[in-house]
């Protein structure tokens, strides 16, 4: 049976979540989602130090009502974070292409990286755009950045799905992702078959 994870005031709460890609681990604070990772994740629970082992005993964030309230999730508006992630993957999963303004973010790392996720945020559903070109964007808008430096900010990426860095691809082909290629290939199929169903 899977335990809360009671964090100290300044700890992530955790909650877990089944999906196509494997087991999730959600971390809110003050409200916010500040994490979203897959088990298994190159640079799982970063920039926290969330042991991946302890999380994956955290509640399923399943077992919140509507409202985001579980007295076992401990402080309501992390639990309303939570919550807010679920319905959104809910409908992720489900062919819908939700809003990523429905979830409170709150993301940390280096102002490059916000720049960065910020920037691979605005790529469309259903889409792909290089590191080369993220890089280009990000250099017209007055931030230096390389291809490198953009994959390596894109590696770093603590909100998985919901800030898209699966769209993120190499210039010869599908490129690295931080939850492996078949999770990353599966993401662009399922988004494809979505987008395309759409028009």
């Amino acid at each position: 049976m899977p335990t809360a994870i009671t964090p100290s005031s300044s700890d992530p709460t955790l909650a877990t979540y089944r999906c196509p890609i494997g087991r999730l681990t959600l971390a809110a604070r003050g409200g916010a989602l500040v994490g979203l990772w897959v088990a298994g994740q190159r640079f799982f629970g970063h920039p926290f130090v969330v042991d991946e082992a302890v999380a994956a005993s955290a509640q399923s964030v399943s077992s919140l009502d509507g409202s985001g309230r579980d007295a076992g999730l401990g402080r309501d508006e992390d639990a309303a974070a939570l919550a807010a992630a679920a319905s959104w993957l809910d409908d992720y999963f489900a062919w819908r292409v939700p809003s990523p303004a429905r979830v409170p973010l709150s993301p940390m790392g280096s102002e490059f990286q916000l720049r960065v996720w910020e920037a691979m945020s605005a790529i469309p559903y259903g889409h792909t755009m290089t590191y080369g070109q993220l890089a280009y964007r990000l250099r017209e808008a007055g931030i230096p950045a390389s291809a490198q430096a953009v994959g390596g900010a894109v590696a770093r990426n603590p909100l998985l799905l919901i800030r898209p860095c699966h769209r993120v691809v190499a210039s010869t082909g599908p490129g690295g992702y931080a939850a492996g290629g078949d999770a990353k290939a599966w993401l662009l199929a399922h988004e494809a078959a979505t987008a395309s169903s759409l028009s």
